[in-house]
């Protein structure tokens, strides 16, 4: 018999997945398999030793992006080589988006159980693991400041509006990046180092972004007035975004390092980072994803 251990956030997304959990484990009991539940919770230190009594044959990651993130992390800092399902339930949802694991989540499961794997790039910034995306810039604190009330009544929109009050007071940073050992000197609003092409639900976003190409993509973008900024981003959320655009500075690598002399916070997976300077590398094909 099959075993999986599903990682649940209870409050990710509406809070809604706990509903859910009973139909989950009934779709597995239906096909075979034990579904072993495991409940996160804040500083939690637990789950390595609770994958390694279970013994399971991969494991189900039921939150956003911070929950995946979570996930990872656990497995690659103790060696655990478990096999990991996305099941976005979470107010940001990227990578399992990426995956378009939502489209057709009873046929999902048909493939969990079947083992349909594929292997899949992380990144390392400052020995932290992410699987899509370390950003910092002016909109890096707004997923830090939502209040977690109106994140659950609004979900995405709360990120939205919160960062359109941020607009008055964009100023730019002076960032120092190299790329594969090329330099390149910027005034930027922020940038964003990215695994998948879907980058804060904005499906598109990096054209060139591949999961499994051994390379992560940084996309900066470029001081520039506000009408300009306006535009720039109007394209990027229609999808329409070329890596040759004005304002962007698109660079494909395996390695980054970005500083600034100014005291500058980083996002890793939507969660809190920390400041530069990053040292960002990619795993190549570092963990297996159902999918």
């Amino acid at each position: 018999m099959k075993r999986f251990v599903l990682v649940y956030n209870p409050i990710s997304g509406h809070a809604t997945f706990r509903r859910k959990l009973d139909a989950i484990i009934e779709a597995f009991q239906q096909r075979g398999c034990m579904l072993i539940p495991y409940r996160t919770q804040p500083d939690d230190h637990a789950l390595p030793d609770f994958l390694r009594e279970a013994a399971p044959d991969g494991v189900l990651s039921a939150g956003g992006d911070g929950t995946l993130h979570e996930v990872v992390n656990v497995l690659l800092k103790n060696g655990l080589q478990l096999p990991v399902a996305v099941i976005g339930s979470g107010t940001s949802n990227d990578f399992a988006s990426y995956l378009q694991v939502k489209d057709d989540f009873d046929g999902y499961i048909e493939h969990i159980v079947a083992g349909r794997m594929r292997p899949v790039d992380i990144g390392m910034v400052n020995e932290r693991y992410f699987v899509n995306v370390a950003s910092a810039g002016m909109l890096t604190s707004v997923a830090h400041e939502v209040d977690v009330r109106l994140k659950h009544a609004m979900g995405k929109m709360a990120y939205y509006l919160r960062g359109l009050g941020e607009l008055p007071r964009f100023r730019p940073l002076q960032l120092h990046i190299e790329a594969d050992g090329k330099a390149y000197d910027e005034a930027a609003f922020l940038f964003v180092v990215v695994n998948s092409d879907i980058v804060g639900s904005i499906k598109h976003a990096a054209a060139k972004a591949q999961v499994d190409d051994g390379m992560l993509d940084l996309l900066l973008v470029r001081q520039c007035s506000l009408p300009e900024l306006m535009a720039f981003t109007a394209e990027l959320v229609a999808g329409r975004m070329k890596p040759e655009a004005k304002h962007l500075l698109y660079i494909q690598a395996k390695s980054f390092t970005i500083s600034s002399a100014e005291v500058v916070e980083s996002d890793i997976d939507g969660e809190r980072g920390p400041l530069l300077p990053l040292q960002i590398t990619t795993l190549p094909r570092a963990i297996q994803v159902f999918y």
